[in-house]
C-alpha cells in the first residue's frame, strides 16, 4: 500500500491547543494560591482555584483523548500496510467549510473507504445508530462516519464527471484500536472492526455481492490531486497555481521554438 498523505496535522494541532490551555490554567492556579495565601481575600482565592482546577481537568482530559486518538490513527495506518500496492492511503483529510476531518481514506480495487478511528477504553455499546461509552450516551459514531463518507463522495463527484466515470458508493468503516475496550454491538449501521481485521476486510470487500471494477491509475491520480487541493490554504493554493501557470507558459514557449523550422540551425 502507498501512503500518499501522512496527515496528523489536525490531531497535532488539537493536542497542542489543549496542552497549552491545561498548562495556562495550572500556572494561573499556582499564582492564585500564592495570592490567596499572602492576600486578604482567601475565600475568593479558594473559589478561583476551584474554578481553575475544573478548567485544568477538562482540558487535560481532552488532551488525553486527542493523544489516544493519535495513537489509534497510527495503529490503523500500520494495519493498512498489509494491503497490496494497488491501494492508496490518505490520512487526516480536512473537510470543506470546516466540517471536521476524515481520519483515513483508502482508494483501491475494492472501492473507496472512509475510516473513522476510535481509541476508547472501557465498555462501548452500539444499538444501531446509538452509541454509549461506560453507560453514557455519546455522539453517534456511525452517523459521523456516514456523514464523512457522503462529504467525500460529494467532493469527488466533479472528478468522476471529468473522467467520464460513474462515482461509486463511499464505504464508511469504524475501527476500535484500544485493547482495553470491550465492544457490545447490536446491528451497527456501518462495519465495526479491529485493526487486525481491517486489511482483509477491505481487500475482500464486495458491494451487493459484486466486486467493484476498481480505478484506473489516471482516475486515482485525479482523486488524490483533488483531495490534496482541498487541504491547501487559499494563499498556498494561489501561490502554487501561479507557479504552475509560469511553468506551463515556459513549457509552451519551449514547444513552439522546437516546432518552428526557422529556429533550427542548419
Amino acid at each position: 500500500m502507498r501512503v500518499l498523505r501522512k496527515g496528523g496535522k489536525f490531531t497535532d494541532s488539537r493536542i497542542r491547543f489543549y496542552s497549552k490551555k491545561a498548562i495556562v490554567f495550572s500556572i494561573l492556579g499556582v499564582f492564585v494560591v500564592l495570592f490567596s495565601l499572602y492576600g486578604n481575600s482567601p475565600q475568593i482565592g479558594l473559589v478561583a482555584v476551584a474554578i481553575l482546577v475544573v478548567l485544568f481537568k477538562i482540558n487535560f482530559r481532552r488532551w488525553q483523548s486527542w493523544s489516544r486518538g493519535k495513537m489509534g490513527e497510527s495503529a490503523v495506518t500500520r494495519a493498512l500496510c498489509g494491503l497490496p500496492d494497488e491501494y492508496v492511503l490518505l490520512n487526516d483529510l480536512m473537510l470543506p467549510d470546516g466540517k471536521g476531518n476524515v481520519d483515513h481514506l483508502v482508494i483501491g480495487p475494492s472501492g473507496l473507504f472512509v475510516i473513522e478511528t476510535k481509541n476508547y477504553s472501557g465498555n462501548v455499546k452500539c444499538d444501531r445508530d446509538d452509541w454509549f461509552v461506560n453507560g453514557q450516551k455519546i455522539r453517534s459514531l456511525s452517523r459521523q462516519a456516514k456523514r464523512n463518507a457522503m462529504a467525500i463522495r460529494a467532493n469527488l463527484e466533479k472528478v468522476f464527471v471529468e473522467q467520464q466515470s460513474r462515482i461509486p458508493f463511499v464505504n464508511a468503516l469504524i475501527v476500535f484500536t484500544s485493547r482495553r475496550g470491550c465492544l457490545n454491538l447490536n446491528q451497527p449501521t456501518v462495519p465495526v472492526l479491529r485493526p487486525f481485521e481491517l486489511a482483509t476486510f477491505i481487500r475482500d470487500y464486495e458491494s451487493n455481492g459484486r466486486r467493484t471494477e476498481g480505478f484506473s491509475s489516471e482516475l486515482t491520480r485525479s482523486i488524490v490531486h483533488h483531495l490534496h487541493l482541498l487541504q491547501q490554504k487559499p494563499d498556498d493554493l494561489l501561490r502554487k497555481n501561479q507557479l504552475l501557470r509560469v511553468f506551463m507558459a515556459k513549457s509552451d514557449a519551449s514547444n513552439r521554438e522546437t516546432q518552428d523550422p526557422t529556429s533550427l540551425r542548419e
